[in-house]
């Protein structure tokens, strides 16, 4: 029967170590100074990811939202009821009844406009990988590189995903 790492632990010998692409280096830390200018480079980094996320958060759903937006626009700036006597933004084919259909259009296609904007979002984020690039805060404080470890199995090169 083997010994187990239970039974050398007990009996008073070394715990047995794992092979060399499991076993971590210990981190080292770093000096002050360098962990505060890591620190304010990485804070820089995951800020400009931050923004390159929300930029595209931004542009994604607001070229989505922008058909309801603009139905009830119309539908608010053409309506008698809030429109000024001198406008002539709005056409004469803009009666009360069409305004008041641009309004319901554009507050029920408000919903799937935007689920469409942020599947959008999703699908380029996913595809850029801009989450896994955010860096964590321990860098900063210690220094050392990753460790390489190989994949138990490969992935698929390809995935879908359906919205």
């Amino acid at each position: 029967m083997p010994r187990s790492e239970v039974s050398l632990a007990a009996m008073g010998e070394d715990t047995p170590t794992l092979p060399p692409p499991y076993t971590p280096a210990p981190p080292t830390p770093r000096e002050p100074l360098d962990c505060w200018a890591c620190a304010v480079l990485i804070t820089g980094h995951n800020l400009l990811v931050g923004a390159a996320n929300l930029g595209i958060f931004i542009v994604m759903c607001g070229g989505a939202l922008l058909p309801s937006a603009v139905m009830l626009l119309y539908g608010f700036l053409c309506h008698p009821k809030f429109r000024q006597a001198k406008e002539t933004l709005c056409p004469a084919i803009l009666t009360p009844a069409a305004c008041v259909t641009l309004l319901v259009f554009g507050l029920a296609l408000l919903l799937p406009f935007l689920i469409l904007g942020l599947a959008g979002y999703a699908r380029i984020v996913r595809s850029f990988h801009l989450g896994s690039c955010f860096l964590p805060y321990s860098r900063a404080m210690y220094e050392g590189g990753r460790v390489q470890r190989t994949p138990a199995k490969e992935s698929p090169k390809q995935s879908k995903a359906w919205v």
